[in-house]
């Protein structure tokens, strides 16, 4: 079985001279660069390879730079294997210590073939993922990444030795040894921003479908809950690819502790927590942007499928009186429709440039209001006593149909 492996060897030997660096290496494995420059290096490396070869990269199982420590292996192996078969066929007894040495020295020399062959295969393997999907997370440090595009241009190999198990070294890019059985890259994992997104969706629905105004605080409890649930499901790796995937926050968080996005890769204390109130933060914005069903200032409320029928066919007929070409040509039309949905209990007005035929709104001091929709609102003042003043409803031409539907009224309004 064992002398299936020594063809491993090929006995072509290495064409780069002991001591003598590839392209590649000399490109991309000086220890001096700056750790930015040589995974810039490698990247680009890789990406002329690959652009090279559009058909795809060969890979061998024996690669040309590994051919020759291949081929001593075997050859040293080679020996002791067929020492130790003569030593056993030369009839001695088997109870002795030299038989049971010999048939250690089979055992072990066939161990070693073995591992040879597995680790020369996990590396053509690993070699031709890195060159099929080249992404990894941003959790990633740089010196990882620049191993992970060495291992993809090929220009890991001539870094590499073999061991006395028929184990594999490589040289990061920090110039130390590792084993390459060690070496693991992350993907990016996608579930905690899927998670985020249901989140938000979720509560907008909540909010648009709830017939009272639910604050913020009292979604709190809940939110947080829900973010604890999953972190933990996210667990300590998957936290910190999820967030090293939001760049704004890293990069917004290592400039608060002093230190590089890379540095924080490697000692990323206290990110999980900054992010996991990041989350809630995020959250809390996202809900309150959230289209109200019930709005505090209309004080206009109706559950049903009737209301939701009623809104559907104001909607409808929004969007073919005012298409979006149409919305700020047209804000006198639009107060029109305004005033005439709501039956005068409420009153709207357009103010415009001064000057202008639209005219401009006054406030109470008689300035002009700026271009935008107003309503008019009664404020009760301290003295108990009411006075009426215009709001503004959206800076601007634009009002559009989700901000506008607030202000009617769907008790006045026929369900035709």
């Amino acid at each position: 079985m064992a002398i299936d492996f020594y063809k491993l060897g090929k006995q072509s030997g290495a064409k780069t001279a002991e001591g003598q660096q590839s392209g590649f290496q000399s490109l991309v494995s000086s220890a001096t660069k700056p750790i930015e420059d040589m995974l810039a290096n490698s990247k680009a490396a890789t990406a002329a390879l690959t652009a090279a070869m559009p058909a795809g990269v060969p890979i061998e199982k024996v690669p040309e730079e590994l051919r020759s420590q291949v081929t001593n292996f075997l050859t040293e192996n080679k020996k002791s294997y067929t020492d130790a078969t003569k030593v056993i066929a030369s009839g001695i007894n088997p109870q002795s210590d030299r038989y049971k040495n010999a048939v250690e020295t089979i055992n072990k020399v066939n161990i070693r073939f073995e591992n040879l062959s597995g680790n020369l295969e996990n590396i053509a393997l690993k070699r031709q993922a890195a060159l099929d999907d080249p992404s990894y997370s941003n959790f990633t440090t740089d010196e990882d990444a620049t191993t992970f595009n060495n291992l993809a241009n090929g220009s890991l190999y001539t870094t590499m030795t073999v061991n006395e198990d028929g184990s594999f070294n490589y040289v990061d890019a920090r110039n130390e040894s590792k084993k390459f059985s060690e070496f693991k890259i992350n993907k990016t994992g996608y579930l905690g921003q899927q998670a985020y997104l249901a989140m938000v969706e979720a509560n907008a629905k909540y909010k648009l479908q709830n017939r009272t105004f639910v604050p913020w605080e009292k979604m709190l409890e809940n939110q947080t809950m829900q973010v604890d649930v999953l972190f933990n499901k996210l667990g300590p790796t998957g936290v910190l690819d999820y967030a090293f995937s939001d760049n704004q926050f890293i990069e917004d968080y290592a400039k608060t502790k002093k230190t590089t996005v890379n540095d924080l890769r490697k000692l990323p204390e206290g990110v999980a927590e900054e992010y996991k109130k990041y989350n809630l933060l995020k959250l809390k914005e996202e809900y309150e942007a959230a289209q109200n069903f019930y709005d505090p200032n209309s004080g206009f409320t109706k559950t049903g499928l009737e209301l939701q029928a009623k809104k559907k066919q104001e909607k409808d007929a929004f969007l073919k009186l005012f298409p979006s070409k149409k919305v700020k040509e047209a804000p006198q039309e639009m107060i029109k429709y305004l005033n005439n949905k709501t039956a005068n209990t409420r009153d709207f007005a357009f103010s415009g440039i001064p000057g202008s035929q639209v005219g401009s709104l006054k406030d109470e001091n008689g300035n002009d209001l700026p271009i935008g929709f107003y309503i008019r609102k009664i404020v009760i003042g301290e003295d108990q006593t009411e006075t009426a003043k215009w709001e503004l409803i959206q800076e601007g031409f634009k009002l559009t149909w989700p901000r506008l539907e607030n202000y009617l009224n769907y008790d006045l309004i026929a369900l035709n």
